[in-house]
């Protein structure tokens, strides 16, 4: 099922716990209201089903092509899949009806459904690989479609509460984690305890395989990088010759461009299996001139020019 880049973006907002959720504008076809705190039950553990190497394989591509779960770490994926639950259905099956509450998502394993919205009849159809019911992980929305199993179905199958209750509980986790290693980043550990709250809550962390550009020179960029784990090169001109030493776990890349309009001005490329913390142009702007500064005097001594 298709949703803009708008409701993609919701995704923080809506798991982010303590914070007054917003309501999503009426866009001609339905108001769309955001779904309120989920309380997670004292105790509660993510379920976990077994899954064969050829689920998650297939999962994994799944997961990479969808675009709610494509924004998610690799690790949320990772608990996410394991919580995926099979059902199945007989040919005939109405799997969600038009106008009911949601509180699934499925994706298809195998056989064929048909979706429909009252008024247009039969508007797709979805086969292997294909998902359906995300709304319902971020909306209070009644479901926008019927959809009916035309063969007999497998799906695996996901609820709002683990869903929610996955992604709070991360989110809170790696913001403690985020924290520590912070405390450890020369220069930024000398940030005060609030601006370092603050940073660690707008990272978001990406894994990139041996070889790949992180940034390239020349592009815009609105993004600055700190490296978890791995190990970066920088060149400039498509030369080999590298511009800096290597740059590894603590050191960061990517804030030249975010201090002014300039486009990026060197490339970085990984050179083993990385995983980095971004933080955006908006995050940096808010953590006051402290970041700055601070930034400026460490990026010295990572010998960059």
């Amino acid at each position: 099922m298709e949703y803009d880049d708008e409701e993609e973006d919701t995704v923080a907002d809506v798991i982010s716990e303590g914070q007054q959720v917003p309501q999503m504008k009426a866009r001609g076809r339905r108001t769309q209201v955001m779904a309120p705190k989920v309380d997670i039950p004292q105790g509660w553990t993510p379920p976990c089903f077994a899954k064969t190497a050829d689920e998650e394989q297939f999962l994994v591509g799944v997961m990479g092509e969808n675009k709610l779960l494509k924004t998610l770490t690799p690790s949320d994926r990772h608990t996410l899949m394991a919580a995926l639950d099979k059902q199945d259905f007989a040919a005939g099956a109405v799997i969600i009806k038009q106008g009911d509450a949601g509180d699934k998502f499925y994706i298809v394993i195998d056989g064929e459904c048909d979706i429909s919205v009252e008024g247009k009849g039969s508007v797709m159809k979805a086969k292997k690989g294909l998902t359906f019911g995300e709304l319902a992980l971020l909306h209070n929305a009644p479901r926008a479609a019927t959809v009916t199993a035309l063969t007999p179905v497998k799906t695996f199958t996901l609820d709002m509460l683990s869903f929610k209750g996955i992604l709070m509980t991360k989110m809170e986790s790696d913001q403690t984690a985020y924290l520590g290693f912070l405390d450890a980043v020369p220069g930024i550990a000398d940030l005060s305890k609030g601006e370092k709250q603050k940073m660690a809550s707008a990272l978001k962390e990406h894994v990139y395989e041996a070889g790949m550009p992180i940034i390239t020179e020349g592009d815009v960029g609105n993004e600055m990088f700190i490296i978890r784990d791995g190990e970066v090169k920088c060149t400039k001109n498509g030369s080999a010759a590298e511009v800096s030493r290597r740059l590894t776990r603590g050191d960061f890349f990517g804030e030249l461009a975010l201090k002014s309009s300039e486009k990026r001005a060197a490339t970085v490329t990984t050179t083993v299996k990385t995983t980095v913390l971004s933080m955006h142009r908006s995050a940096y702007e808010r953590i006051t001139t402290s970041l700055e500064e601070l930034l400026a005097r460490q990026s010295l001594g990572q010998q960059r020019s």
